[in-house]
């Protein structure tokens, strides 16, 4: 029996049979150019390739789980673009009319012929490298997905990074556990985890080498051990922490049609974070009280899907009927971008996080926005629809977006398409300059939702998923505890509605913080809401404005810490 350790993403215990997953090895043809212009045409390729190659690699970074992996990404990132690689890769095209694809091969075995020779184990660390990023450029080339998996029987997906649109593409169903060599807590593909209720640890760094596909492993994500062959006495302790998990969450479901009203009578809402259909069956029956953030960009992500306006329009109509008689379905334009790629979108930024994203991208693609919009504005009729924008950055950026939205409205009217013509819109608030300027905004919308995953990481510039500076990372960070309270102050000065709807609404370290600071709708992932309704249900209202108030007053963060620990000891020695 082997035992690792990493860090747990989503907590529960398993013991099944392992579908081992490591990124294959692209297939193409060795066919040398015929000409001069498909020379150039196989260069103008590979130039692009290895712009989303660059691309992925810093996607990678925000979600690696070590320092030793971020090193690697980095080194790699610099090898895609070494000048030498690509003068190689250009003679070959251009003297040898190799195509690029078999270019890049050659090349890379050229490259690693000659460090091989030196001996040295950095030379054999950097051969590693060079066949990485070979692969990495190949695939972008042939269009051919790095994962190619088979899961047609309950698995713990044990591999060595999955991207979200992979995931996405995966049958659920079958998913028992995830386990990842790398990643991190606010990655997108964690956020998935926890939405899909499934248990999850990251940062295990060899596991996908060590674990064959077919040979039992046992988990227990609460600590983020991972057991490769455990023995029958962990098989035995890990199987009766399941069963005992089982009957507690029954308990805990038992308690879903009660509403979440502290002791002393503050009314709570909780709404759920979604990214489909499949994700409203587990909202509904944790008592979800409407839909907080619905994740459009997932749509798109799907493998195989186009999501036209009437298949969208289909999706947010059953979205919004489903709910009907729960609460409002808020439902969020695409927030592509960052480490979120939708099929042909390509990017050559060095920073996607604050580049080409969101609205900023939904502006300059337009017709994609167009499509959407319409399909939200038809789906409206049927139920509580509420549209949002996101990474707004101030009150420029979105007048330019209702603009555009009323541009689209009237071309319904005068299509005598039928629409809610009483739709309330919302922005998320996770920039910085957004909460500032919120006062401003807040007179220009019917709601407030604030995504603390990025304002945390923008706001003290802490990139969430780099683990050299993940210490740093606080979202009881006293700038952004300032952030969050003048936000909540202008949302309720102007009298629109407030909400929040990133990773530390579902915290329950978090919850009574939060709730002090002003919010009383908190949307999260469905496997949060039995236990967040349960600790609302335990605590005073007043002694959450009294928290907020005195780790408002704190300057350091660890002070923080204490408080809000020593706020939950405090509420468990009650029980």
């Amino acid at each position: 029996m082997q035992v690792l350790q990493g860090k747990s993403i989503f907590t529960g215990y398993v013991c099944l049979k392992a579908l081992s997953i490591r990124h294959d090895r692209p297939v193409f043809s060795h066919e040398k150019c015929k000409n001069d212009e498909e020379c150039k045409a196989e260069l103008a390729s590979f130039r692009n390739a290895c712009a989303e190659v660059v691309a992925t690699l810093h996607q990678l970074m925000d979600k690696a789980g070590g320092d030793e992996e971020v090193s690697i990404l980095e080194a790699q990132s610099f090898m895609v673009q070494d000048p030498e690689f690509h003068r190689e890769i250009a003679h070959l095209i251009s003297c040898g009319q190799y195509k690029a694809a078999p270019a890049v091969e050659i090349a890379a075995q050229n490259f690693i012929n000659v460090l091989s020779s030196a001996g040295s184990s950095v030379s054999r660390e950097n051969v590693s490298d060079i066949q990485d990023i070979a692969v990495r450029i190949i695939s972008s080339l042939t269009k051919e997905s790095l994962l190619r998996v088979r899961l047609d029987e309950k698995s713990v997906l044990v591999a060595d990074t999955i991207l979200p649109s992979e995931l996405m593409s995966l049958n659920k169903e079958y998913i028992a556990a995830i386990c990842l060599d790398g990643g991190g807590q606010t990655s997108h593909v964690a956020i998935l985890a926890r939405a899909m209720n499934i248990p999850c640890i990251m940062g295990l760094k060899d596991a996908s080498s060590l674990v064959k596909t077919g040979s039992l492993v046992a988990l227990d994500a609460y600590t983020g051990t991972l057991y490769i062959d455990p023995d029958d006495e962990t098989v035995k302790r890990i199987n009766a922490l399941h069963e005992r998990s089982l009957a507690e969450e029954k308990e805990l479901s038992e308690d879903a049609v009660l509403p979440a009203i502290t002791k002393d009578g503050r009314r709570i809402y909780l709404e759920c974070n979604i990214e489909g259909l499949d994700f409203v069956q587990p909202s509904l029956r944790n008592g979800a009280e409407g839909v907080g953030l619905f994740r459009t960009e997932f749509l798109l992500m799907e493998e195989g899907k186009t999501y036209s306006e009437d298949e969208q329009t289909a999706v947010y109509s059953r979205l919004a009927r489903r709910f009907r008689s729960r609460g409002p379905v808020t439902i969020r334009t695409y927030d592509m971008g960052g480490d979120k790629i939708i099929k042909d979108m390509k990017s050559d930024e060095d920073n996607p996080v604050l580049g080409w994203r969101a609205v900023r991208f939904c502006m300059s693609e337009k017709e994609i926005f167009r499509t959407q919009l319409r399909a939200i504005l038809r789906s409206s009729t049927s139920g509580r629809l509420q549209i949002m924008f996101p990474m707004i950055s101030g009150s420029d950026e979105l007048d330019s977006v209702l603009d555009y939205f009323e541009e689209v409205k009237e071309e319904c009217r005068k299509e005598g398409i039928a629409f809610d013509e009483d739709m309330k819109v919302g922005t998320m608030i996770e920039v910085p300059s957004a909460a500032i300027t919120s006062d401003i905004l807040a007179r220009k919308v019917d709601f407030f939702s604030v995504g603390t995953n990025d304002l945390t990481q923008y706001t003290i510039a802490v990139d969430r998923g780099n683990e050299k500076i993940s210490y740093l990372y606080k979202e009881y960070h006293i700038a952004l505890l300032r952030l969050l309270r003048l936000t909540a102050e202008n949302a309720h000065k102007e009298g629109i509605g407030l909400s929040i709807c990133g990773e530390m609404a579902g915290n329950p370290l978090y919850i009574p913080l939060v709730i002090g600071l002003g919010y009383d709708t908190l949307s999260m992932n469905p496997a949060s809401l039995l236990n967040a309704r349960k600790l609302i249900r335990s605590i005073n209202y007043s002694d959450c404005l009294t928290l907020a108030k005195e780790a408002g007053n704190m300057t350091s963060c660890r002070d923080i810490e204490k408080l809000l620990e020593k706020f939950h000891a405090e509420i468990g020695d009650t029980e």
